[in-house]
């Protein structure tokens, strides 16, 4: 079976629904709360996992509750959490989020245990980097770690995948020689224009921006998201835009990692570049339809209906 393997945060999501965003210094009434299972790691490893591959999950939560509540959260997605480890010390990582009914949201990470993953942590889950076909990782956890993982997924041989999320300050917190290292980053709009240090406003700054980003950092293919305006996608040399598909919005959180587990878990079963670049648009545009980011992922023959509808915003 084709594999990916995520190297990442879990955590909860304890999330507030508003009529929109407070303002600094207010306090709104709200409409809602829940608790949903999230990070970008967990997020993405369910996306994957939906997609008919297997999806293995390496991270860090805290011996509490919120922990075997995610752990049981992941396992019943279909993501292996053998080494989902646990940290004697540190809680289970949590994200504060207040939403509007516009689908628009603010949060605030505390990563806790999953900021304590660790080299040792990645050597006791070799084996999963040398059956992995895709290695997917964000930059919730420490950029060293990252910077490990990646190398250790370059020598086994698996297509590395970096979603720089959230984007680091500077490109120089991972190594040169480990960007290189990267075979696909993905990226939103604000990312990249952090990452390239070039304005990213619309389609053409985007395209200039992600230029900069292949020319600069050595990576060969670059993917910028841009929400309601779809997907930049950079090869070659070569831009190719995808618009976004038009659906009814309920929540923003988890589209973006939606589209980077798709983008993996299809290029891990043979697909090339452009189909899972499709697939991943397709399945962002499903995971707003939804509240919440587990419970909102579509599982891969809801993205193959939804892109076999002739969609007129469906290409370049």
């Amino acid at each position: 079976m084709p594999s990916v393997v995520v190297v990442g945060s879990v955590h909860v999501d304890l999330v507030a629904r508003a009529a929109r965003l407070p303002r600094r210094g207010e306090t709104l009434l709200g409409t809602h709360f829940a608790a949903h299972p999230g990070g970008k790691g967990g997020n993405q490893a369910v996306q994957a996992a939906l997609f008919g591959v297997a999806s293995t999950f390496i991270g860090r939560v805290g011996r509490d509750a919120f922990g075997e509540r995610l752990r049981n959260a992941l396992r019943t997605k279909g993501v292996a959490t053998d080494h989902l480890s646990e940290d004697p010390e540190a809680p289970t990582g949590s994200s504060m989020v207040i939403t509007g009914e516009d689908g628009d949201y603010a949060s605030v990470v505390v990563p806790g245990a999953a900021g304590r993953l660790d080299r040792g942590h990645l050597e006791a889950a070799r084996h999963a980097f040398d059956v992995a076909d895709v290695l997917l990782l964000q930059l919730e956890i420490d950029p060293a770690t990252v910077a490990t993982a990646i190398s250790m997924g370059h020598a086994a041989g698996a297509t590395v995948i970096l979603n720089a999320a959230p984007a680091p300050a500077a490109p120089h917190l991972l190594p040169e020689a480990v960007w290189r290292d990267v075979d696909l980053l993905i990226v939103n709009q604000g990312e990249a224009e952090m990452l390239s240090g070039r304005a990213a406003r619309d389609a053409n700054d985007v395209v200039s921006a992600g230029r900069r980003l292949v020319s600069g950092l050595g990576v060969p293919t670059v993917v910028v998201t841009l929400g309601g305006d779809g997907v930049v996608l950079l090869e070659g040399g070569h831009a190719h835009r995808y618009p976004a598909w038009r659906v009814p919005v309920v929540d923003t959180i988890g589209a973006g990692d939606a589209f980077a587990g798709a983008v993996a878990a299809s290029l891990a079963s043979g697909a090339d570049l452009e189909e899972s670049v499709l697939d991943g648009n397709a399945a962002g545009a499903l995971a707003v339809t939804k509240a919440g980011a587990y419970d909102a992922f579509p599982r891969r023959e809801e993205v193959r209906r939804m892109i076999g509808s002739n969609n007129p915003q469906l290409g370049v």
